[in-house]
């Protein structure tokens, strides 16, 4: 099953196939071009696939950030009414 791994560069997105036998050159020359791995390589059966897959993931990680920083945010008066004592 082939590996994707996505990079980003601005509003161009591309990918290599981690398990090709140029992976390590190719994906020196994209770095060496500016573009960032958005994340580890995702095994499915074609690039559309992978690329739903990276899709939900991102989707579910920016969901638990909100979720974090909205706990946070309401932890925080709870805190202070334990520490002032009310």
């Amino acid at each position: 099953m082939p590996n994707y791994h996505f990079f980003k560069q601005g509003q161009a997105l591309t990918y290599l196939d981690a398990n090709a036998p140029s992976y390590s050159d190719e994906r020196r020359q994209l770095v060496e071009q500016g573009f960032a791995a958005i994340a580890a390589p995702t095994f499915a059966d074609t690039p559309a696939e992978a690329l739903e897959l990276l899709r939900t993931h991102q989707a579910l990680q920016d969901e638990a950030q909100a979720n974090a920083l909205c706990l946070t945010v309401t932890s925080i008066p709870a805190v202070i009414a334990t520490l002032s004592g009310h």
